[in-house]
């Protein structure tokens, strides 16, 4: 399957932001992708969070994630978009997909004996996910690696995983969850995981260690032409 990959969009009005990010030119490059994409005929398309970024007035942020919602409508790509701390401090979950479609809601799924399992780091350490009201954007956590965990060891078949936040050894630790090293401790131990995809870290990384490699992609806002394509 070829799937189409973008990440860190952070499409608001504001023209340039943190000196680097131009979010409002982010809705044309993700119509620039979604074209790539329907060319290249992807089977599935991915965003790895952060999709928005924050305005003063919320109808403003709602405005733009219809706009969005509309480019990936009229593709008719399956597309799946996994919440980033920007997005989580802007919409609830129900909110989010419900201006998105229940459609790009990500859902753990298996094709071709290869075992596709995404999951939501936009959780505080004591559980809480992540709301509109705002919060420490490094304080980030994956619950239930238990259940995780025994997800693996039922899977039969190569896995991959897709998260927004990072859980490569080599990248900033303020990026990094804050249970990584149980998080690479489950992949490694179940000799099953290929590949960890994940966005947030904006000038984007890659590693492999102990047969799995880390692909982090870099971040749309901050540079041209940031998408990408993979065959799995």
């Amino acid at each position: 399957m070829k799937i189409g990959f973008f990440t860190d969009s952070h499409y608001s009005s504001a023209k340039l932001t943190h000196g680097c990010r131009y979010n409002s030119r982010a809705l044309e490059e993700i119509k620039k992708a979604f074209a790539f994409f329907s060319e290249q005929k992807c089977g599935l398309v991915i965003c790895l969070g952060d999709l928005i970024d924050h305005e003063n007035v919320h109808l403003d942020e709602i405005f733009h994630l219809q706009e969005i919602s509309a480019v990936i409508k009229k593709h008719k790509l399956k597309t799946i978009v996994l919440m980033g701390n920007h997005d989580a401090f802007s919409f609830s979950q129900k909110e989010f997909y419900d201006i998105l479609g229940e459609d790009c809601k990500p859902n753990n799924f298996k094709i071709n004996e290869k075992n596709f399992f995404f999951l939501d780091a936009c959780h505080f350490k004591n559980g809480r996910h992540y709301t509109p009201d705002g919060g420490d954007w490094t304080d980030t956590y994956v619950p239930n690696l238990t259940e995780f965990s025994q997800q693996l060891e039922n899977a039969f078949g190569d896995c991959y995983v897709f998260m927004h936040q990072n859980v490569d050894a080599n990248i900033r630790e303020d990026h990094r969850i804050a249970n990584d090293n149980e998080f690479r401790t489950i992949i490694e131990r179940s000799k099953k995981v290929k590949t960890v995809y994940q966005g947030h870290y904006h000038p984007g990384y890659q590693s492999k260690k102990n047969g799995i490699d880390y692909i982090t992609f870099p971040a749309m806002c901050e540079q041209k032409n940031a998408y990408f394509t993979i065959e799995i």
